[in-house]
């Protein structure tokens, strides 16, 4: 026949046959956690100890290698799916199990292909011997059988601690159970390390079919006395006592029957003092009612309350609890922490609008860049041109000995000059008012305005205009040169259109205790109710009428302004001879 059968052989096929029973059994509870996986590893426990025992009873060295590649399909998925049980009983899948299963069997399909292709390499034994005398084989091992060990053990170490773990997290009695399934899965390892490394007296004898039947008895007394998948009451339980979120069980009387530890740390009522109680005991804390929760709101609100001096917020939610009929039997609530969540909402709400009032500035910026472009362009080109012209015009002058000529031309240029030199100075201060931080300080107006004036010296006498102002100025706060700034766009626009000759007054009015108006109105033509809309536009000159400039003034001064807290407006009746009223505030009071 080729086999001759001994007492190993039986002990190794009763293993295998224990085994198969310990997995119909366990089919029938497959729905519990970690059955399903331990069911299999069961299965591959009585392929490996029927293989062996048909390896053993073999009397030819084919017939044994045959055997033994058929054993390694139980072998090298045991490990797997004792990992597999480990995780899932203890509940601690954190990733997709197929994924994780596809990597899993990597080295056992690996060690399988290896085991059934064994004649054509030494990767899996080298050698194999019969032993004199007996009919037992010593196997002698190649690389990858160390690579599959290695990868077997730790496999097998990886759920041990994982069960060990788990075994403190439950009650004693389940503790128990997780002890005897441990040393169930250790006794059949612990007899395969002796095989391996040769440690046993006599070479060849594999014990751990014989463990096997050891693991089987103490997982059928876990099964049966204890009853080892049957843990949900406790288990759930121990969840929710371990639970962050308050919970209180209540009766359909909406009493309170029972609360967890974590109800205790929100609301600081112990459960003695509260159990017993009526619903309204445990909405009051949170200044709820039973009518602010609904189907509206899915019976979820949020409830801000001040706990140790820190304002804290809460979700509450009512949830029925039914019986397997489906009728109700309670209510449960549950009370979350929300504290970090709602600040860290309301901190991305206040930089999501940030971000867009940010994108919104920068693409006004843009655009007026692209504008602004387009107008230095057009007005650099003719004070360019003028000086090009006058620099040959002066040197022909000087040719001819023309000084008189020479010097009118030269005041021209520096004219041209000084012009190019306002349009930079614009563009220069238009960025950095959008990149500037600025310090606001008090600012004296009365000063500030008679240097805007005596810069305006020339322009003023030129046009021979007659200003009124005040002699008492009041405090404000500001920007000194942005202030400045802003007189010296005004005045320089009152006195360029105002009348023939301008006259020109300035003043102010007290808004509130917090706020001053400046204003200056000149005698011009006035405007029309349709330019007043865009005159702080940028690039816009003041109607129609010819003067120089980037018509960027006014948009410059507007965002001066806004930037230091203030809002600008103008006023005409577009009547001749009333002109214009700009006005601009600025805080009285630093905010």
């Amino acid at each position: 026949m080729g086999y001759q059968f001994t007492i190993l052989c039986y002990v190794r096929f009763f293993s295998g046959l224990l085994a198969i029973l310990l997995a119909f059994f366990l089919w029938r509870r497959r729905r519990s956690q970690g059955a399903l996986y331990l069911m299999i590893f069961e299965i591959m426990a009585s392929i490996w100890a029927i293989s062996d025992g048909m390896e053993a009873a073999a009397l030819t060295i084919p017939q044994k290698i045959l055997w033994s590649q058929i054993a390694y399909i139980g072998i090298t998925n045991s490990a797997v799916m004792f990992l597999m049980f480990s995780l899932s009983y203890t509940r601690n899948f954190s990733f997709r199990r197929n994924r994780i299963l596809f990597l899993l069997f990597m080295i056992p399909a690996i060690t399988i292909a290896l085991a059934f292709t064994a004649h054509q390499h030494n990767l899996l034994w080298t050698d194999i011997k019969i032993l004199p005398g007996t009919n037992l084989a010593v196997y002698y091992y190649g690389p990858w059988f160390w690579v599959n060990v290695t990868y077997q053990y730790s496999l097998i170490v990886s759920g041990i601690f994982i069960l060990i773990a788990g075994a403190f997290r439950v009650y004693t009695l389940h503790r128990i159970q997780t002890w005897l399934l441990l040393s169930a899965v250790l006794l059949p390892f612990a007899a395969s390390i002796l095989y391996i490394f040769k440690l046993m007296p006599v070479q060849g004898i594999d014990l751990t079919p014989v463990a096997f039947i050891f693991s089987g008895i103490l997982i059928g007394f876990s099964l049966y006395r204890l009853d080892f998948f049957n843990i949900i009451p406790i288990a759930h339980r121990q969840t929710i006592d371990n639970l962050d979120d308050g919970i209180a069980v209540l009766d359909t009387s909406d009493r309170v029957m029972n609360v967890n530890p974590a109800f205790t740390r929100v609301t600081g009522i112990a459960a003695a003092d509260i159990t017993g109680k009526e619903m309204s005991s445990v909405l009051s804390f949170f200044r709820l009612k039973l009518s602010d929760f609904s189907e509206q709101n899915e019976f979820r609100v949020e409830a801000g309350v001040v706990k140790d001096g820190d304002q804290k917020y809460y979700e509450l939610k009512i949830q029925q609890v039914t019986d397997s009929t489906g009728r109700n039997i309670g209510r449960l609530i549950s009370m979350r922490d929300n504290t970090l969540n709602k600040l860290i909402l309301d901190a991305v709400t206040e930089s999501n609008q940030s971000r867009k009032r940010e994108l919104a500035e920068k693409e006004k910026l843009i655009m007026d860049l692209d504008a602004y472009a387009r107008m230095v362009a057009h007005d650099l080109k003719n004070p360019l041109g003028a000086v090009t012209s006058f620099t040959y015009l002066i040197q022909d002058a000087l040719k001819e000995n023309k000084m008189t000529d020479a010097t009118e031309m030269v005041d021209m240029l520096q004219s041209e000059s000084n012009k190019m030199n306002r349009i930079i100075d614009d563009l220069l201060l238009l960025s950095r008012i959008r990149q500037e931080d600025i310090k606001i300080v008090p600012v004296d107006i009365k000063a500030i305005v008679e240097e805007a004036l005596k810069r305006q010296h020339n322009l003023i006498t030129r046009k021979n205009a007659e200003i009124e102002m005040p002699e008492e100025w009041p405090f404000v706060y500001g920007h000194t040169q942005w202030v400045e700034q802003v007189w010296i766009n005004l005045i320089n626009n009152a006195l360029k259109y105002g009348g023939n000759p301008p006259e020109i007054k300035i003043g102010f009015t007290r808004e509130s205790d917090t706020s001053v108006r400046f204003w200056i109105k000149d005698n011009g033509k006035g405007l029309p109710p349709s330019s007043l809309k865009k005159l702080f536009h940028d690039f816009e000159r003041l109607g129609n009428r010819d003067a120089d400039g980037t018509g960027l003034g006014l948009s410059i001064v507007k965002r001066l302004i806004n930037k230091m807290g203030g809002v600008i407006s103008v006023e005409s009746p577009d009547i001749p001879g009333e002109g214009c009223t700009f006005s601009f505030t600025l805080m009285s009071e630093k905010k």
